[in-house]
C-alpha cells in the first residue's frame, strides 16, 4: 500500500494531467473531466517548449494551460515564476478575478495551501510568482505603465500569450526578453483565429500542425473533421445532424480521437494543435452546419462562423486586397525615370523611405509612375525634382524632425500626414501647420477602392518593385474589433506584413487631391481634380 502511494505521488510530481484528474481538481466551471475532453491530456503531458493552438471559442484551452503551469510551480519547474500575457490590463485582470481566484478557493488543499499571495495581477505559488498582465495600452495610464513595467521588467520561465491575435504584436519580443535568463524558456501562444496568415494562424503554419484524427469504429479509418467540413456532417431522416467518417459515412466521435503531427519533422521548432467546436461535446453540429448556411438566421456574421466555430482564419474578400488585384491594373507601361507633371507623391517613413508618385491622366483617374525605396531624404528631393512634383504627403511619424526639415527646405507643397480616429469623413489640410489629418479606416477604405473601382488607377508593368507593391498593398486586413474596455466594436484595417506602400499610396491619394491633370501639349492645368473633391483646404473625400 505505501509502495503505491509513494507510485501515485511520484505520477502526480510529473504529469499534470493525473496530478488533476486523480486529485479531482474543481475548476471554475466543474470538476476536472476527461469525458469530452480527450483532447487536452496532450496539452497537459507535454514536454514541448514552444507551443502554439489555433482553437474555437470555449474549447478549454487557457484553462487547460493554466493547470499545467500551477502543477509545475507547485513541484518547482518554474522557479522564476509564470507570466500569462492577456490583451489588455482589463481582460488579465478579468480572468484572474473570474477564473484563477475561484481555483484557489475550490482546491483548498491542492492549490490554495501552496499560495502565498493572491491578488489580481500577482499570485505566488510556492517559491515562484505567477503575473496577469496586458500587451496592448488601455486608456488609464496607470494600467498601462503596470503592463509595461512587468513585461520590461519581471523574469520569468514561462510566457503564455492568451487570444494572442488580439495583442500589440510590438510588445512580444519585450515580452519574450522576461525569459532571456531562464534555462527552461517555454513558450505557449493560444488564440482562436483571425486573418490568414497572421498571429496564431501563422504561427500553426510553421508548426509541425498536429490535427484531431478520429478512428472510424466501423471501417477504422481516421478523419479529421476540421480539414473535411462540410462534407464530414451528414444529415439523419429526422433532419438531425451527425458527425461523419469521411471513408465510410458512419458516425464518428471525437473521443476516438488522437493527435497526428502532419509535419513531425518540425516538431523540435514549434508544437501546433488545430482544433474547432466540431469536436466540441457540448455544442450540437446542426447549429454549426445551420450557421455556416445561412450566418443571419444564426444572428451571427460568416467571418465568426469561421473564426470561433470552425477555428479557420478568414476574410471576406471585399475587406483584403490580394496581389492579384493589383496585378490586374497593371499597364504596359515601363516604370518612367521622370514626368513633366504636375505630380503628387507619398513617402511612407521608416528605416527606408516608401516612394509612389502618380499624377492625373484626367479628371477621375489616377497613374501611377514610379515606385521606389531609398534611404534618404535626399533620394526623395531627386525624385521630387525629376517627377515634377507638385504636393507631396509624408509619413508623420517615427521622424517627425526630419520630415519637418525636408518640408521646410522644399520648393513644392508638402504636408505631414497625422491618422486620427476623432476624424471623419474629409481630410483636414492645414497650410499653416503643414499637416493633414486623416481617419486612417477611411484612408485605407480609399486605397482599397482605388485599385477595385475599374477605371480608378493604372500601374506600371510587372516588375520585381511592382510585385513588391502589390504585397505590401495586400498586407492590411479589414476586420470588426471589439474594443475591450468599452464593449463597441468598430472596423479597423489589421497589419498582416509589411504595408509600407500602402500608407505611401494613402499619401499619394491625398496629395492627389492638391494637383491638377496632366496636359501633355501643354496647354495648362485644367481645373482642380474634382471627382468628389471641392474645398481645397479642408477637402471633401472621395465619392465612390
Amino acid at each position: 500500500m505505501i509502495q503505491e502511494q509513494q507510485l501515485a505521488e511520484a505520477y502526480r510530481a510529473v504529469d499534470p494531467w493525473y496530478w488533476a484528474y486523480y486529485n479531482n481538481i474543481i475548476l471554475p466551471t466543474g470538476p476536472f473531466l476527461l469525458e469530452g475532453h480527450e483532447y487536452q491530456v496532450e496539452l497537459l503531458q507535454s514536454e514541448a517548449q514552444k507551443e502554439c493552438a489555433i482553437k474555437g471559442a470555449q474549447m478549454t484551452f487557457t484553462m487547460t494551460d493554466i493547470i499545467k503551469t500551477t502543477h509545475g510551480m507547485i513541484y518547482g519547474k518554474y522557479p522564476q515564476g509564470v507570466m500569462y500575457v492577456f490583451p489588455t490590463t482589463k481582460t488579465g485582470e478579468r480572468f484572474s478575478q473570474s477564473r484563477f481566484t475561484p481555483l484557489i478557493h475550490r482546491n483548498p488543499h491542492t492549490i490554495g495551501c501552496y499560495v502565498s499571495k493572491d491578488n489580481v495581477e500577482l499570485k505566488r505559488i510556492s517559491d515562484s510568482n505567477l503575473y496577469f498582465v496586458g500587451s496592448r495600452s488601455t486608456s488609464k495610464i496607470d494600467q498601462q505603465q503596470r503592463s509595461t513595467v512587468a513585461l520590461k521588467s519581471e523574469p520569468v520561465d514561462k510566457l503564455t500569450f492568451d487570444e494572442y491575435d488580439e495583442h500589440d504584436m510590438d510588445m512580444i519580443p519585450k515580452a519574450k526578453e522576461r525569459m532571456s535568463h531562464s534555462e527552461i524558456q517555454e513558450e505557449v501562444y493560444l488564440s482562436t483565429p483571425s486573418i490568414p496568415g497572421f498571429g496564431i494562424d501563422e504561427l500553426y503554419g510553421e508548426s509541425d500542425q498536429r490535427i484531431w484524427m478520429i478512428k472510424c469504429e466501423h471501417c477504422g479509418k481516421e478523419t479529421c473533421l476540421e480539414l473535411e467540413f462540410p462534407n464530414c456532417l451528414k444529415e439523419r431522416a429526422d433532419g438531425s445532424i451527425y458527425r461523419s467518417c469521411i471513408h465510410c459515412g458512419e458516425e464518428i466521435y471525437p473521443h476516438n480521437g488522437h493527435w497526428v503531427a502532419r509535419y513531425p519533422d518540425r516538431s523540435k521548432d514549434m508544437v501546433g494543435r488545430w482544433i474547432s467546436q466540431l469536436n466540441s461535446k457540448y455544442i450540437n453540429p446542426i447549429d454549426i452546419l445551420g450557421a455556416f448556411n445561412d450566418p443571419q438566421k444564426y444572428h451571427t456574421t460568416l467571418t465568426d462562423v469561421y473564426n470561433y466555430k470552425l477555428a479557420m482564419a478568414y476574410v471576406a474578400s471585399e475587406n483584403k486586397l490580394k496581389p492579384n488585384d493589383i496585378y490586374n491594373i497593371c499597364s504596359w507601361d515601363v516604370m518612367l525615370t521622370k514626368h513633366p507633371g504636375p505630380c503628387c507623391m507619398g513617402v511612407d517613413v521608416g528605416t527606408l523611405l516608401h516612394i509612389v508618385i502618380a499624377y492625373h491622366p484626367n479628371d477621375v483617374s489616377l497613374k501611377a509612375v514610379k515606385f521606389a525605396t531609398v534611404s534618404s531624404f535626399n533620394d526623395v528631393h531627386d525624385l521630387a525634382k525629376r517627377f515634377n512634383v507638385e504636393c507631396a504627403v509624408i509619413d508623420r511619424e517615427p521622424e517627425i524632425r526630419k520630415a519637418r526639415e525636408f518640408q521646410e527646405s522644399e520648393d513644392y507643397e508638402i504636408f505631414l500626414c497625422d491618422y486620427q480616429e476623432e476624424q471623419r469623413h474629409a481630410p483636414a489640410f492645414n497650410s499653416k501647420s503643414g499637416l493633414v489629418i486623416i481617419n486612417r479606416t477611411e484612408i485605407c477604405d480609399a486605397s482599397h477602392n482605388l485599385i477595385t473601382i475599374p477605371g480608378r488607377y493604372v500601374i506600371p508593368r510587372r516588375n520585381k518593385e511592382v510585385e513588391r507593391y502589390a504585397l505590401e498593398m495586400s498586407n492590411l486586413a479589414k476586420v470588426l474589433e471589439e474594443n475591450p474596455e468599452t464593449g463597441s466594436k468598430s472596423y479597423f484595417y489589421r497589419k498582416v506584413g509589411a504595408d509600407h506602400y500602402r500608407h505611401a499610396t494613402n499619401y499619394m491619394l491625398l496629395a492627389a487631391m492638391r494637383i491638377g491633370v496632366y496636359e501633355p501639349e501643354d496647354e495648362g492645368p485644367k481645373d482642380k481634380w474634382s471627382d468628389g473633391f471641392e474645398d481645397k483646404e479642408t477637402g471633401n473625400w472621395m465619392s465612390e
